[in-house]
């Protein structure tokens, strides 16, 4: 490591050594980026197989992991919020699990050739702003469910008040006739707003709404609101502010209730 580099580099690790840099970045939640001549598989929600070859791994510090290939700026694999990350010396190969346990999904990594690691030290999070309110965002969701949200839901009216609990950002069904309220934050979410959102859910149900879900939006959420979130039998959908920006650009009209039923 350099004198002012923030990041240490190995590399051409033996294997042995290889896992013991991937154990330790990932026991200290550090960053890290990985090439070499690797394959993955995946198993959750779908199932996918990339053969072995050169490939870029990057482990974020909340356990959020990357695999790309040599082309395009897509990902070959993705997996966020991973809730456990094993790294271990099996046959003569580097083997990464990854596990996240809602949705279950589980991507594993097998490098048969390590080229370099890449750990950053004392990582610094710079700032990022991107310029969208938070009715932007709610006009967005309200428009587009399925593409900011990843599911088609519905929603007749927006900030409906829930009597004394307050307005909700967002009131509406999703395609079994369940009532969803959103709540959404531009920015990384906490436990107040959790607890916000728990406080909508319940008096919807105490005044007589059965299966009400509560799903709170945000580009992040802390560890301490995730936990919270997850007692309260409440959903999180991460949103990108990017993504969010450009279906706003576009310009489509939002579906009204009779073409969402009809759909």
């Amino acid at each position: 490591m350099g004198e002012g580099l923030r990041y240490t580099v190995v590399g051409s690790p033996r294997l042995d050594e290889a896992v013991e840099v991937l154990r330790r970045a990932v026991f200290s939640k550090k960053p890290l980026v990985l090439a070499g001549l690797c394959e993955a598989r995946y198993e959750g929600r779908a199932a996918s197989e990339a053969e072995a070859g050169d490939k870029l791994v990057i482990v974020k510090a909340d356990g959020s992991v990357i695999v790309h290939g040599l082309k395009g700026f897509k990902p070959l694999n993705w997996q966020p919020d991973t809730s456990y990350i094993g790294v271990e010396s099996v046959e003569g190969e580097v083997r990464m699990t990854f596990v996240r346990r809602r949705p279950r999904e589980v991507l594993e990594v097998r490098c048969r050739e390590v080229g370099f690691i890449a750990v950053f030290e004392s990582p610094v999070e710079g700032g990022y702003w991107m310029f969208l309110s938070e009715d932007e965002i709610r006009n967005a969701i309200a428009s587009f469910p399925r593409e900011v949200l990843g599911e088609d839901l519905v929603f007749p009216e927006k900030e409906r008040r829930l009597r004394e609990a307050g307005y909700a950002d967002l009131y509406g069904y999703d395609s079994e006739g369940r009532p969803v309220i959103v709540e959404v934050k531009r920015v990384k979410a906490g436990e107040e707003a959790v607890r916000q959102l728990l406080r909508y859910v319940e008096k919807a149900r105490n005044m007589g709404k059965r299966g009400v879900r509560g799903i709170l939006a945000a580009p992040d959420i802390s560890d301490a609101a995730r936990s919270l979130l997850e007692r309260s039998g409440l959903e999180f959908r991460r949103i990108d502010l990017k993504r969010v920006y450009g279906l706003l650009k576009s310009g489509r009209e939002r579906r009204t209730l009779e073409e969402f039923l009809e759909s």
